[in-house]
């Protein structure tokens, strides 16, 4: 549980950090959850576009290893997100880097798989 709460932190010190105010700050997130059978879950993040993004970071903290992937797209599909152990609530992160792989921003998800399913 401390690694958890050390990496929640990480990452809102490294948006305080480095993060640039001209920069988007994916302030439009959408968070749907696609199925989730009460182990695992496959989610769809999708944000505003960024000009000066190049890459993004999506990780998932609650997964069982932890996991991360990159897109340079808008979106993503995660798959295998498994929550928190005895609860239905993950986290994730999606770190947005420039050109120079500088991180522009970061935010930290917390999703309840149970509730947030898409129809």
């Amino acid at each position: 549980m401390k690694v958890i709460a050390s990496l929640g932190l990480l990452i809102l010190v490294a948006s305080v950090i480095f993060g640039n105010p001209a920069f988007a700050e994916l302030d439009n997130l959408q968070i749907s959850v696609l199925n989730y059978d009460g182990n695992s879950a496959t989610v769809q993040i999708t944000w505003n576009h960024d000009d000066k993004a190049t890459n993004y970071k999506i990780g998932c903290v609650s997964c069982k290893p932890n996991t991360a992937e990159f897109t340079t797209g808008d979106s993503i599909i995660f798959n295998n997100v498994t929550p928190f152990p005895n609860s239905s609530t993950a986290m994730l992160y999606v770190i947005t880097y420039d050109s120079e792989n500088t991180i522009i921003s970061a935010k930290q998800l917390i999703v309840d798989l149970s509730i947030n399913l898409k129809n």
